[in-house]
């Protein structure tokens, strides 16, 4: 494979090719240097806890040099903002993919549910024509926030809880250094976190009508 000198990057080792791609598709931004870093010095680089950094790591995103005992991880700031921004990419991606089906799935089945017994008796001319007049209705409702998507309420609540996920997850670094806790006390901050996230996630699943296995109550 070859390999293709990193710009401005001092006597960091070269990129591969594959790695000068990924930082060309998603650079850092203007006046950022490319700088060897530790665990804590990305989290804050990404803002983001040391837990988001280690789970990503368990991801796939790329570390310059493993750690050891004694020794902390290291980590390439431009590979690794990178990695995060096609990270966050591919998911959008797929969030709207999938977006896109439901509503055409929805669009498609809409003449099958309420009314269906009254366009019995119409032509497909007629059916279309109905189903065209129920589509623009609903969507002159949304536009007046009269109706609003199910997939539009669970995107906002899955951006609020994500924004506490993170928080709590953020929460014992910050109390450690902040309030000098211990690593037991820091550890024991950490499972209360947890404990937190879990029930609130029990809870919405039991208002969301879903049991602990994942299925529907209904």
């Amino acid at each position: 494979m070859g390999e293709t000198d990193a710009t401005g990057a001092g006597d960091l080792r070269p990129l591969t090719d594959a790695e000068a791609a990924a930082i060309a598709a998603h650079p850092l931004p203007d006046g950022v240097p490319d700088a060897i870093v530790n665990l804590y010095q990305l989290a804050d680089a990404l803002d983001v806890s040391g837990n988001t950094i280690t789970a990503w790591r368990r991801e796939g995103m790329p570390v310059e040099a493993e750690g050891t005992n004694g020794r902390s991880y290291q980590f390439r700031l431009s590979l690794c903002f990178a990695w995060r921004q096609a990270r966050d990419g591919a998911e959008q991606a797929a969030r709207a993919h999938a977006e896109d089906a439901t509503q055409q799935l929805r669009l498609a089945l809409i003449g099958d549910q309420a009314g269906a017994a009254q366009r019995a008796g119409l032509s497909p001319k007629e059916q279309r024509e109905l189903m065209a007049l129920e589509v623009e209705w609903l969507n002159a409702a949304r536009r007046r926030r009269e109706v609003i998507d199910a997939d539009d309420v669970a995107e906002g609540v899955e951006a609020v809880l994500g924004a506490i996920r993170d928080a709590l997850d953020a929460l014992p670094d910050r109390a450690a250094r902040e309030l000098a806790l211990s690593p037991v006390q820091a550890d024991a901050l950490q499972r209360m976190a947890d404990d937190v996230l879990r029930q609130a996630g029990r809870d919405l699943a039991k208002i969301a009508g879903i049991d602990d296995a994942g299925t529907s109550a209904a």
